[in-house]
Order: structure tokens, then C-alpha cells, then sequence
């Protein structure tokens, strides 16, 4: 799906097995632009030392706060 730049239900609704054994025949000699570039990237990301990090997430005190006031508007069932 990310490779045709179509959504779940354009693909599900659209294509069938013979068309996705072509598209997938014909983007193993050519992929797509934004793969090979991805794939790139990360060659050069690995050649230069860089790692990929993943963003922290915090959580303040009021944040924190409110959220549990929203969980405790939920009965809990029982």
C-alpha cells in the first residue's frame, strides 16, 4: 500500500492477485523513487555514524492529572 501511494480500501476494493504479482514483478526492477531514496538515506545515516533516535515523551504533573480525572469518570463495570 505505501509503495502504490494508495490507501487500504483502494487496494483491498482494486487489486487482485495477478495485478499484485505484476506490480510487485515490476517494482523489484524498479522501485519507487521514495524507497530508493529511504533506502539511501539509511546508507548514508549508517556510513556517517548516525543512529536513529526516538523522540522522549513526558508526561507533566498536570497532564497527569487530568488524565486521571478523565479515568475516573468511567464506571468500572461489574
Amino acid at each position: 500500500m505505501l509503495t502504490m501511494g494508495k490507501d487500504y480500501d483502494y487496494v483491498r476494493d482494486e487489486m487482485d492477485l495477478p495485478r499484485l504479482r505484476a506490480l510487485s514483478a515490476y517494482q523489484q526492477s524498479n522501485p519507487p523513487a521514495h524507497i530508493g531514496i529511504q533506502r539511501l538515506c539509511r546508507i548514508l545515516e549508517a556510513f556517517a555514524g548516525i543512529e536513529e533516535t526516538n523522540p522522549a515523551i513526558t508526561v507533566s504533573d498536570d497532564e497527569e492529572d487530568d488524565m486521571l480525572e478523565v479515568l475516573e469518570s468511567f464506571p468500572q463495570g461489574g
